[in-house]
Order: C-alpha cells, then sequence, then structure tokens
C-alpha cells in the first residue's frame, strides 16, 4: 500500500486542472534514487540548502573517520549507512523543503499504487474548489450567441479533458 502526501504551490493557479497538475505528490517509502545518488537526487528536487548541508556533513564524517584512523573499507561501509539512512528519510527532507518554500500541504493519500492515490485525491480535492468565474467564458461565447457558447464550452471541455488524461498518464 502506497501513502502520499500531496503538497500545493504557494501560488496555486485559478483553472483547477492548471492546478492539479502542479500538485506535488511525495511517496512515504524508500527513495532508491536518493540513497543510491544522493547528491544528483537533491539537485534534480532543486533541494540547494539540503545539498550543501549534505555535501558538509559527508565531508566532515570522512575526514573524522580518518582521523580516527578508520579503514578505506570501513568508511566505505559507514557512507553506505548513511546513504541508506538517507533513502528512508528522503520524503520526509522534500516535505520539509517544500513547507521551507511555502507549499501547503494539501493532505493524505493511501492506495495500491501511484494511479489509484491520484485518482482517490482529485475525486475528494476537485469538487471542494471553487468554479470557474465567469470572466474565464471566452468572449466569442458571450458575442455570438449560445451556439457559439456550446462550441466555445466543448472545446474547453475537450481541452479540459485531454490535460486531464495527460494529468493522469493516460495513453491517448
Amino acid at each position: 500500500m502506497d501513502v502520499y502526501t500531496v503538497h500545493e504551490s504557494p501560488k496555486p493557479l485559478a483553472d483547477p486542472l492548471e492546478r492539479a497538475a502542479r500538485l506535488v505528490f511525495i511517496n512515504d517509502r524508500f527513495h532508491w534514487l536518493a540513497a543510491i545518488f544522493p547528491a544528483i537526487w537533491l539537485l534534480v528536487k532543486g533541494m540547494w540548502w539540503e545539498l550543501v548541508a549534505y555535501l558538509v556533513l559527508i565531508s566532515a564524517l570522512i575526514g573524522v573517520l580518518d582521523v580516527l584512523g578508520a579503514t578505506p573499507a570501513t568508511v566505505g561501509i559507514i557512507v553506505v549507512i548513511v546513504q541508506i539512512v538517507f533513502g528512508f528519510e528522503a520524503g520526509a527532507l522534500y516535505r520539509a523543503s517544500l513547507t521551507r518554500r511555502g507549499w501547503r500541504m494539501e493532505g493524505t493519500v493511501a492506495g495500491r499504487d501511484t494511479a489509484e492515490c491520484e485518482r482517490r485525491f482529485f475525486e475528494a480535492w476537485l469538487p471542494q474548489l471553487p468554479s470557474a468565474p465567469l470572466s474565464d467564458v471566452p468572449a466569442t461565447a458571450v458575442n455570438d450567441g449560445i451556439s457559439s457558447w456550446i462550441a466555445a464550452a466543448s472545446s474547453h471541455a475537450k481541452n479540459a479533458f485531454e490535460r486531464w488524461r495527460r494529468m493522469l498518464g493516460a495513453k491517448a
């Protein structure tokens, strides 16, 4: 069973589907890439301060072990243990980084896989959002009568449906 926390940007967009596309889902599990390549993982996530702290701490740890006369094998084992711990704590570190940057936690969701978690979250979250204001209706819909409005609304619905499918990773 996967458990995710869902985070929203500090400046959410007005359109619910565009807003939904910018949400960040963070899985509460072991992060293999963070354990194997911690510096690269931190760079990809844009966690610059955490990267500096990681490099300083690893360098200090290796320096202390060297001063204590540890063998290279012992240093390697200790670094591997630190990286394994980092893999377990990577999600919490990413959540803390987003919070520090002003992101809001929207909730948590659990499911069998990522797709089910996203579906469950959006089923509960989208109905809570206010509907789009009237100013978002295209001008042609107001000026050209009901037939133009239906065509514009249909086009908007098709575009929204396509964004929704891309967001959920459905194949065309």
